[in-house]
């Protein structure tokens, strides 16, 4: 069994669009991690609705309320309320974007360290509500002689207007000294592909620390270089990796394709990179991957190991996907209203209701 962790949904996506890509890929469920957003608030509504319709395939870890960065009357308190309120609907986790520079540069986050965020960290620790916690980039996006180019097409350069990515790390092992018992899972290998070391001494410390294997194309490139010790670090880490994949993107294009292609080129790296030798994946220029064919040492590892990073670590963290209470979902959609006007009003845009109504007409009919 193969259960991606880390896949990205909304409208005007569908359910069945999703379920297909987790075919296409040879997984059996799917986790749909929310992202923020400055005009729409967020995706969980849009997660919770293909969860929804899904029959029991898809996860859903929500997202943070936007707003209250904004209004910074007691963050962590109100922050930790909303998690209670997305867990009644049917929440599985919680997924944090807040940690990728340019979501920092957009919204006015507080440092994660910060005594505004403690009492959300505390109830999430308290009530081991598990967290997909994306921190930093690659860290040569901080370096312009190192940043890929494809890198700087889209606009992954962090210069000093955007966070320093050591200020984060040292923010969120501070959050982990005050918290060592919070369930989190860093995105993206944490962006230490290339510091196992510093990478273990984390897992050592703290008990429910893991990782993700989503992509970024450094974190197969920098395990391949000098595979026999990143061989042994998942051997010995075993029970700290996870499956995922980073599929479903929404295309910034005129017809919002749906890239197919991509999904099957990060499924078949993903999954080949962890039970064979050696890998062969063909560039593709419309992939996020890139144009450049790739050529790299798999960790070969034997079937019980691959077997708890597919799924088993998965769902020891989370477990069976939680009920969905559509009366709960349709409280948090008139509340998700109040916040969308609350961003068009402050950013003094239009407000769309639109995607909301969608989908509480089909909370409403099925």
């Amino acid at each position: 069994m193969i259960i991606d962790s880390h896949i990205h949904y909304s409208l005007p996506r569908t359910c069945e669009e999703v379920l297909e890509a987790l075919e296409m890929t040879g997984c059996e469920y799917g986790n749909l991690v929310a992202q923020l957003s400055k005009t729409r608030a967020s995706e969980t509504l849009d997660c919770l609705c293909a969860k929804y319709l899904s029959k029991g395939k898809l996860y859903t870890y929500g997202s943070l309320d936007v707003t209250e960065y904004y209004k910074m009357n007691e963050l962590g308190k109100k922050q930790a309320e909303h998690v209670e309120k997305l867990m009644a609907c049917g929440c599985d986790g919680i997924k944090m974007l807040e940690g990728k520079p340019e979501e920092r540069k957009k919204f006015p986050i507080p440092d994660f360290d910060s005594p505004e965020f403690d009492a959300y960290f505390e109830y999430m620790e308290k009530n081991r509500i598990p967290i997909v916690w994306h921190i930093n980039d690659p860290e040569e996006f901080w370096d312009i002689n190192k940043v890929p180019e494809w890198a700087l097409r889209s606009g992954w350069f962090y210069d000093d207007s955007f966070v320093n990515n050591e200020k984060q790390y040292t923010q969120v092992e501070n959050v982990l000294k005050k918290h060592p018992n919070l369930v989190v899972t860093f995105a993206h290998f944490y962006f230490l592909s290339a510091q196992l070391d510093r990478l273990g001494e984390m897992f050592d410390k703290y008990p429910n620390v893991c990782v993700d294997m989503a992509p970024g194309i450094e974190l197969f490139e920098n395990l391949s270089k000098n595979i026999e010790v990143s061989r042994k670090f998942f051997e010995k880490y075993q029970d700290r990796i996870i499956y995922g994949t980073d599929i479903c993107r929404l295309e910034e294009t005129p017809d919002n394709d749906f890239n197919l292609k991509d999904t099957i080129i990060r499924g078949k790296l993903c999954q080949e990179f962890i039970v064979k030798d050696k890998v062969y994946i063909p560039g593709d220029e419309k992939s996020l991957l890139g144009k450049d064919d790739l050529n790299l040492n798999g960790l070969n590892l034997p079937k019980e190991i691959a077997d708890k990073i597919f799924y088993k670590n998965f769902l020891r963290i989370t477990g069976k996907p939680k009920e969905i209470n559509v009366d709960e979902v349709l409280k948090e959609i008139e509340r998700e209203k109040d916040r969308v006007k609350f961003l068009s009003s402050f950013n003094n845009e239009k407000c769309n209701l639109s995607y909301l109504e969608t989908i509480e007409n089909i909370f409403k009919t099925k």
